[in-house]
């Protein structure tokens, strides 16, 4: 029987997310007579939280969990986890570097800039190259963590001082705001070092954008197929070249946003993406024939392929 310790929880303002990930997957895997067990980490995983020789399943979404530090301490305790390592999830938490390491790829990413909020004089020098408004987010958190829309440049000096009310002066990240439509595309690798792009969704929130209310707590988003074979390719062929650049490994999540040409510009990488009942990255599965519980059940084989360094 293979035992799995699935992490839950953590530090981070995705906790509540996170805490409904690891209900899930560790209801599936014991319906699959897997020994999983779940552990709600507080603050930070001690080596004694696990049982010897456990695989550790670990949904800890955002700061902590997701960020590379969690992944370095298993791989300094020389346990097998699923997903992408510590260098790998600390590049992708970081937007501002991931949008630079795409951009070498040669993946489109919209304007953006760095923004640190103790030097406010510097917002002055920003030229966005639009009139279509901005969105303002940190620049190491989860996707919908302090997102904000602004309608123009003016707005951008109070938003980032009620940010930094609300998170502290961490730094932000200021990018065009383009029109859309939002699309996602999961990657699942079938055998390890081998990826594949599962069918790409089109993200239809009913109102307004796509923040967290709307992804996590409304019920009226809808997520359709993308049928476009064309767009539905090339979106794939992004994500696997934007996968394949940050060194991802065993699944992520790649979203994009379309620029007022159509075509679409990546927007961030997810490592650790939900697995609650509104996450796109189970749902694009089962349209690939591979269920909840079976998706659980190939991320647990994949990390058992390896032994952690």
């Amino acid at each position: 029987m293979v035992v799995v310790d699935v992490l839950m929880g953590g530090p981070g303002r995705e906790r509540e997310v996170s805490l409904k990930s690891g209900s899930a997957v560790t209801a599936a895997l014991q319906a699959s007579g897997y020994d999983a067990r779940a552990v709600v980490v507080e603050q930070r995983l001690s080596l004694e939280d696990l049982r010897p020789g456990a695989l550790v399943f670990n949904v800890i979404h955002g700061t902590y969990g997701e960020d590379g530090e969690l992944q370095g301490q298993l791989d300094a305790w020389g346990r097998a986890y699923i997903g992408s390592d510590a260098v790998a999830s600390r590049l992708c938490m970081d937007k501002t570097a991931t949008r630079r390491r795409v951009s070498e790829a040669g993946l489109r990413i919209a304007w953006g800039a760095a923004i640190d909020p103790r030097n406010p004089a510097s917002l002055r020098d920003l030229v966005p190259p639009t009139l279509t408004g901005l969105v303002v987010k940190p620049a190491r958190d989860g996707s919908s963590v302090g997102l904000r829309f602004l309608p123009s440049k003016s707005f951008l000096l109070p938003t980032v001082e009620e940010l930094v009310l609300e998170l502290g002066p961490i730094p932000l990240l200021v990018e065009e705001r383009l029109p859309g439509p939002e699309y996602t595309v999961a990657m699942v690798e079938q055998v390890p070092g081998e990826p594949r792009a599962l069918p790409p969704i089109a993200i239809c929130p009913a109102q307004g954008a796509y923040d967290y209310e709307a992804k996590y707590l409304r019920q009226d988003t809808r997520y359709q197929r993308v049928t476009d074979t064309a767009l539905a390719a090339e979106l794939q062929r992004r994500a696997e070249i934007a996968y394949g650049a940050c060194g991802c490994r065993d699944f992520a999540r790649i979203d994009f946003m379309a620029a007022s040409d159509g075509d679409p510009c990546l927007l961030e990488i997810n490592t650790l993406p939900g697995f609650t009942d509104h996450s796109l990255v189970p749902m694009a599965a089962a349209w690939s024939g591979m269920d909840f519980s079976a998706l659980c059940q190939h991320l647990c084989s994949l990390a058992l392929t390896r032994t952690a360094v």
